[in-house]
């Protein structure tokens, strides 16, 4: 199946969902999610980081990824070794994804593009619980940066596209993947909210989501193979496994750290900032 191939491309700044949203289009029986693509450029590298450029939930015997080497035909590989024709990739490095956006354009394949979106204080606070010994103002400008890059090649996308909220994503997930399944023209099927319970072949993403998909199936032997001392494991260990609104930042975002986003930020995030209780 390497004719005709849809490629799906899921933008945005990293912790806005991006991989929770490709795992439950990747339970589609039609959909492939193949995680963040610019890892195949490590997939070979014996001094890669423990994690990385590998299947978070198989490891270095993925019997997906072993064999597949990045060329200007990886989505055609993906959709031949997989058998399935919406390739979705969750990548958000800018110059890749738009290095990928222009060898499709010289194709047959199909481009679409999702713009995740969240309120910046959310992503904002799991900079900080992610990379503390980053200074604050230095978090925040990497998050405008990566907002303004990322909005500006959307603006720029000549094909399909979508933005859709995290927020609305955890608290309206059926609506949501029903209006996200007319936009990539397949149709919506329930089991794909249940994501956990489907196989999936990631690389990189979100080390705790790829913990709700090893917990999900645990009978099929799976544990997900993340580093297990991130900041984020105790929290997805007694995570349910249904689909559930994270808005920790309200209660562990330092007052005189918001204050300071919204003095740097508050403009780029109007659009983005979440009022429903």
């Amino acid at each position: 199946m390497t004719s005709n191939i849809k490629v799906c491309f899921i933008c945005g700044a990293g912790h806005s969902g991006t991989t929770l949203l490709g795992l439950i289009l990747g339970s589609h029986p039609n959909c492939f999610f193949c995680g963040e693509t610019e890892n195949t450029r490590i997939l070979r590298d014996p001094n890669k980081p423990f994690g990385k450029g590998v299947c978070k939930i198989c490891g270095p015997d993925c019997a997906i990824w072993n064999g597949i080497e990045y060329s200007p035909k990886l989505y055609q590989q993906l959709s031949a070794r997989t058998e399935k024709s919406v390739i979705i990739d969750s990548t958000k490095n800018i110059p890749w994804l738009e290095q990928q956006i222009e060898t499709i354009r010289n194709t047959s394949n199909q481009p679409f593009l999702i713009l995740m979106q969240r309120d910046g204080r959310a992503v904002l606070n799991s900079y900080i619980k992610r990379y503390p010994e980053r200074d604050v103002k230095t978090s925040i400008e990497n998050w405008l940066n990566k907002i303004r890059t990322t909005n500006a090649m959307f603006d720029k996308f000549e094909y399909k596209k979508l933005k859709v909220r995290y927020e609305e994503l955890a608290t309206n997930s059926t609506s949501t993947i029903q209006n996200i399944c007319q936009f990539l023209e397949i149709d919506y099927q329930p089991e794909m909210l249940n994501f956990y319970q489907q196989e999936q072949h990631p690389l990189g993403g979100n080390d705790g989501t790829m913990l709700l998909v090893a917990r999900g199936q645990k009978d099929r032997g799976k544990e997900a193979y993340v580093n297990r001392s991130t900041w984020k494991i105790d929290y997805y260990r007694s995570h349910s496994l249904e689909i559930k609104l994270d808005e920790r930042w309200k209660q562990e975002l330092d007052p005189a750290v918001e204050r300071l986003f919204q003095e740097m930020a508050g403009k780029e995030n109007e659009e983005l900032q979440w009022h429903k209780d």
